[in-house]
């Protein structure tokens, strides 16, 4: 027992023990690294066989002396003018030419976006598994992923990476409102209302709840003045009164002054009674696209919370 007592050590056996420590640590790192590197190198092999296309081009570029930069920029082109599966191919080759992990990581995103722009979730997320196993921090990888995870109604899953980005530094928590009360819809969950209650409201959730219980919270009129409108429905707030006095649902005071243009015209249309009504579309603030439709993520960017409704007087004469 006393060869673990310092004051009865021999220095230089210490000293053997240390040197000796030391080699089986590096020899074991050596042999984890080889073992490590084998096992990546089999990831890779078998990512590559289970999405690769048999095809006439692929042992040409397999054997040609294109680099890595002239692979990406041709499988670039392809995706661009809508050949998803030549650019697939060329990604996957890429794949295995290069070791280089940055390389790797920038692939298999790419191929990500790829997939999912052809509409293969399921390709589109295992891609970005590879690509967030080199770098968990990849924020670019870490949205489309959760894109990606909603367009799959694994809403558990998004949670999750929505708690990752915050974790990132980025403003998640309207977001994880929102989905958190998506998750709750779509489990149909009993009693959900008594549960919606203990939640804090973003203006996107408030529109949800509004839309699909009729639980009204109180918001700003532009937040859901196109539900409203084809609700026909009145709501205990006098902030929307004046949009009440333009469908002729309440009347307002004689001298009564409309302060919004749109719903003074609407007014003065109906009272001489000429068919008129509003017209709604809705654009995302972020890529500045315009739909026809509303939409809680922005149907092209994917951005979150994004949409402004916009709305003017049209006739309502029939064809």
């Amino acid at each position: 027992m006393d060869f673990f007592f310092v004051d009865y050590r021999d220095p230089i056996a210490g000293l053997i023990v240390l040197v000796a420590l030391v080699f089986v640590v590096a020899l074991s790192h050596f042999f984890y690294r080889i073992f490590a590197n084998k096992d990546e190198k089999q990831q890779l092999e078998n990512f590559v066989k289970k999405f690769e296309i048999d095809s006439s081009h692929k042992n040409l570029l397999r054997s040609s002396n294109f680099d890595i930069n002239t692979l990406l920029f041709l499988a670039s082109v392809f995706t661009k003018s809508g050949e998803f599966e030549k650019a697939s191919e060329i990604y996957l080759i890429a794949l295995e030419k290069t070791k280089d992990k940055n390389q790797r990581e920038k692939i298999f995103l790419d191929l990500a976006r790829l997939y999912f722009k052809a509409g293969f979730l399921e390709r589109s997320k295992e891609s970005l598994m590879q690509c967030l196993s080199i770098r968990a921090r990849n924020k670019e990888a870490l949205k489309l992923l959760k894109t990606v995870f909603i367009k799959l109604k694994l809403y558990n899953e998004v949670l999750n990476i929505l708690e990752s980005l915050s974790e990132l530094g980025e403003d998640s928590k309207d977001e994880i409102n929102f989905i958190t009360i998506l998750n709750m819809h779509e489990k149909s969950i009993p009693n959900e209302k008594k549960n919606f209650v203990n939640l804090d409201y973003s203006d996107a959730s408030k529109r949800f709840l509004y839309q699909y219980y009729n639980i009204y919270e109180k918001q700003e009129l532009i937040n859901i003045i196109d539900l409203l409108y084809f609700k026909k429905e009145l709501v205990d707030d006098e902030k929307f009164d004046e949009f009440f006095y333009a469908l002729g649902l309440k009347q307002p005071d004689e001298n009564y002054d409309f302060k919004d243009k749109h719903l003074k015209m609407l007014y003065i249309l109906k009272k001489a009674k000429f068919k008129a009504k509003l017209d709604f579309s809705y654009l995302c603030t972020s890529c500045k696209s315009h739909m026809p439709l509303f939409f809680y993520h922005c149907p092209l960017c994917y951005e979150f919370g994004k949409c402004m409704i916009l709305y003017e007087v049209k006739s309502d004469e029939e064809d």
